[in-house]
This record gives C-alpha cells, structure tokens and sequence, in this order.
C-alpha cells in the first residue's frame, strides 16, 4: 500500500470500489444496526461553502455482488498497511469552498467511523510530518497534497484532512445559514451518495466556460451550455437501499422561467442525443456485410432501446427545479449500461463538432489567402526568405497580418530563421486558426499545411497568382490536413511533400475517417480514406487540365 495514501483516501476508495456493486438488495438488517447514525447534512459545512459530497458507505459491502471483487485483500491491505478497516467507514463528508481574497478553492474532509482509530500507526503509514500544527483545540499533522494539507484526529472516531486554514471553520459549523447550508437541510441521505453545489459565486465562470466550449458538441447539443447560467444549485442523491436503487439529479433554476428552459434544453438534448445515436448505429450499419433482415432486426432493437433510455431520463419540472430520477423496473444499473449504447453517438457528435471547428479554421485560412492576394495580386510565398533566397519562416507568418494576429506578426524578426534566438520563442504562440481541434500535438505543432510544388498549389519560393490555376480554383487543393506524425512548428518554412505518384502519403489520419482540404477557391472538403487516389492527384495539379467527372466530389 503507498504510503503517501491519506485516510480521507483510504475511505474514499473503499467507497468508490462499491460503485461497481449492483443495486439489486437492501442492506441487511446487520449492517444497519452496526452502521453509524449518519450526521445531519449540513453539519461541517461552512455558510460560503459551494459544494459538499457526503457519502455513507458502509452498509454497501453486504451487497452479495461484491463478491466479485478481492474485499477481503483490500480489507487486510488496509488494516496492515494503515490501521483502517474500510468496513468502519461510517461517513465520508467533503467540502469546498472559494476563497473570496485569492478566489482558489479550499477544502475539507470529514470521516466517521464505527470504531476508534489507530492515529499513531496512521500517521506513520502515510509520512506525516512529525512537527504538530495547533489549530484551536486539535493538533495537525502536515501530509501530502496542496500547500497547507493536514490531518487531524477530531476524537476516537472521526478524521479530518483538507486545509489547515479550514478545520476550524468546518468545526464551528452546524446548520448554519448559508446558502449549501440550508439546501442541504432540505435534502435526505441514508446510505449512498449526496452532492450539493450551490453555484451563486462561480455562475459567470461555468458560464464563460461552457459557452467558449460549445461549439465541441454537436449543433443540436450545443444548447446544453446555457445550462450553467440558468442554475441556482445541483442536488444529486443515489440511494442503495431498495431494491433497485434510485439516482436523482435535480438543477435548481435561478427562478421558475430559468428552471422551464432548463428542462426545455433537456428534453430537446436527449430528443437529439436519440437522433443521433440511431444515426450512427444506421451508418455503422451500412457499411456491414449483414442481411437486410439483420440490419432491420438491429435496428429495431437500437429504436427500443433508444426509447427505453429517453423515457428514463424525461425531466420533471416542478417550481423551480428540474429533475431525473432513475428508478424504474430496469434498475440503475442497466440504465447505466443502456446509457452506454450512446457513447458511440456522442463520440461521433463531438468529432463531428471537432471536424466542423478544423473546417472553419481552414475557411480563415483560405479567406486570408484571398485577402491577400487582393492586397499584393499574388499568393504569400511558400517561405519567408532572406536576400539570397534561403527560407526562414512559413507562409503561414506571412499570413498573419491577414488573420488579426497583427501584434504576434510585428513581433517575429522577419530577417532572421524561425528558430533564431528572438524568434524561436514565438513558435510556441500556435494562433487558433492553425489549431486541429481535437487532434493531439506538441505545443506549437501544426498539421494546417500548404500544397507547394512546381505544378502544385504554391511555387516554391516563386510568385504564384490565382490566375496560374488554369483547372480553376474549384479543382485545386491549396491547403491540406496532415498526418499528426506530418506535423511541423506552425512558423518552420516546412510542408508536406507531395509524390503525384503516391498522393496520399502523410495523408488520410488526420481525423477519423479522413481529412480536411481547402480548395483556392475558399471551398472545404472532407476527404475520405477510400477516395480515389487518381482524382485526389488531379485535384493537386494547378494546370493539369484533367477533367474531373466524379459525382462524389
């Protein structure tokens, strides 16, 4: 067992391994009778607090599903190696609040447990510093973490671990009135799991975040963002005393309006979400080697399920609140699994949103290039060279001015190589249009490349205009999608190098499926693995004069 595992750790871990058990029997009555009396919700929890997690997990070994897990190895590795029993694990209670002076979080946790703990041999087994911390009437002890985390034994049977500047504060709080304070003594908890946030402090944050993020869901989904500016608080409880369990997720409106457009987003949300799904389960359908009769069958089974799902996760409006509660016949846990059929969708959804993201950024690109021709009557240069022609910096600096990075363009040394002194800093500042969304890269690493070649795109190093593309702009690749192993520093004078003989080399991963061009004319495709690689050819040459017949293009 590391050593550097706290005890706040220890008895989250043991909570956490029950996440897996099914939710299917009661704890038995023993369990019930050695368990704790779990402490009032809002006990430990400061008035300006934003969140609180309090979880109860001891009954939740007595599951017969756990059987499926080593908990008598865990359990002996814990008593071994720490002095705790993950069985004793009566209350787990987590708070977080924001500092208003340096607006960083600031956190406790508080562990109840049914016998009395071994601090000493605790202490030892996680490091803890031998120096005491006084804090009021309680002695801490530094451990692992972010500055200031400490451990402290409240009494025989209860443990603290969070920030020493915190303790005292979480001490001196019982049903206070605060705002998650008194939400939470609106909310029941027995065995299982309750989250509270309030949301008053960190509204405009989750906000701006969430709507400068939207844009990596899909169109439909995109409404889901304004979710944050319209909440007043999260209540979320999952009980594991019936006999199917039940979760509910409840979002708080900042007034009744707010909470009817919530559940309008939700039900609309999960409406496409279905869509979606079904949509993807069809395409991956299409292109299988399955019998009509197989695929028809398939797809049956997809729309029953599909329907199963969004029937159990209908919100339910009522004032101000919004919620969805799972506790039907199916139980908990196969809603979980039947919610897993549409990861698939909602991974095509957000690469989908990826692709269009990298499809803009390309349209700049190209609208740039137009600009400037329009101002110089050519296209930039291949390179940035100096007097005697040797490249120094990519077109893609060149282009700077063109795409309101006028500030990062006036700071490059034009005279000197991209990796000079002066210059090889900037290359870490990747403006957003050379980004690929969604594609992992170094810092400052590129797949946005130019076509250049004597009958290609741009001439290199040679003054190319719009009228040299005698195919016409419509069938003429100027700027491509790389592989991510293609990748170049985005101000490097470097492009992929393109053989007319194999032209698909370096090209075909950049995303799923396939790729992203831009035509000279500000047109983007996406082209797909499987795409001829004669035509993919006759659509590199500037003034190849091939004829381009084909219905896909």
């Amino acid at each position: 067992m590391t050593r550097s595992l706290t005890a706040f750790t220890a008895g989250v871990f043991a909570a956490a391994l029950t996440l897996f058990l099914p939710l299917e029997l009661a704890p038995s009555a023993s369990a019930q009778e050695t368990a704790a009396p779990a402490s009032s919700l809002s006990r430990y929890v400061p008035d300006d607090a934003l969140a609180a997690v309090v979880l109860s997990p001891a009954s939740w070994f007595n599951n017969p599903m756990v059987e499926m897990f080593p908990v008598e190895v865990l359990r002996v590795q814990m008593i071994e190696g720490m002095g705790i029993d993950p069985f004793d694990v009566s209350e787990i209670k987590l708070v977080i609040s924001l500092n208003p002076q340096t607006m960083q979080p600031e956190f406790g946790a508080i562990t109840q447990f049914t016998d009395k703990i071994n601090f000493a041999r605790l202490r030892e087994s996680i490091d803890a510093s031998p120096d005491e911390v006084p804090i009021g009437d309680h002695t801490a002890y530094e451990i692992e973490g972010p500055p200031g985390t400490v451990i402290s034994m409240i009494n025989a049977r209860t443990l603290y671990v969070g920030m020493a500047g915190y303790l005292q504060g979480m001490l001196d709080s019982d049903n206070g009135a605060g705002e998650l304070p008194m939400l939470l003594r609106t909310m029941s908890h027995s065995s299982g799991l309750t989250i509270a946030v309030v949301t008053e402090q960190v509204r405009p944050i989750l906000s701006g975040v969430a709507m400068q993020n939207a844009n990596e869901l899909a169109p439909d989904l995109q409404p889901l963002a304004q979710i944050p500016g319209l909440t007043e608080a999260i209540k979320i409880h999952a009980d594991f005393t019936d006999d199917s369990g039940n979760l509910r997720i409840a979002l708080m409106g900042t007034d009744e309006v707010a909470a009817q457009r919530i559940e309008s987003i939700l039900i609309d949300s999960i409406m496409a979400a279905r869509v979606l799904a079904i949509a993807e389960i069809n395409r991956n359908l299409a292109s299988t080697d399955q019998s009509n009769a197989m695929r028809q069958a398939t797809d049956r089974y997809a729309n029953r399920m599909a329907d199963m799902i969004t029937q159990s996760l209908k919100p339910k409006l009522q004032g101000d609140e919004v919620a969805i509660e799972l506790e039907s016949e199916v139980g908990i846990a196969t809603t979980g699994v039947l919610v897993g059929l549409l990861l698939p969708a909602v991974q095509a959804a957000r690469e989908a949103a990826r692709r269009m993201s990298g499809s803009n950024n390309l349209k700049q690109v190209l609208l740039a290039f137009h600009n400037y021709h329009a101002a110089y009557r050519q296209l930039p240069p291949s390179a940035i060279t100096d007097d005697d022609g040797k490249p120094l910096l990519s077109w893609r600096v060149a282009l700077l001015p063109f795409l309101e990075e006028q500030e990062l363009y006036q700071q490059f040394h034009l005279d000197e190589p991209w990796d000079s002194e002066h210059n090889l800093p900037l290359s870490k500042k990747l403006p957003a249009v050379y980004e690929a969304p969604g594609v992992p890269l170094p810092p400052g690493m590129t797949i946005v490349q130019g076509v250049v070649g004597d009958d290609m795109g741009m001439r290199p190093l040679k003054k190319t205009a719009f009228r040299d593309f005698l195919d016409g702009l419509s069938n003429s690749i100027l700027v491509v999608e790389v592989n991510p192993d293609a990748a170049v520093v985005w101000s490097k004078p470097e492009d992929i190098e393109i053989d007319l003989e194999n032209p698909m080399r370096n090209l075909g991963n950049a995303r799923e499926g396939g790729f992203h061009v831009a035509l000279a004319d500000g047109a983007i495709r996406f082209v797909t693995r499987s795409t001829d690689p004669e035509l993919f050819k006759k659509l590199l040459t500037r003034a190849g004069k091939e004829v381009i017949n084909d219905p896909e293009w």
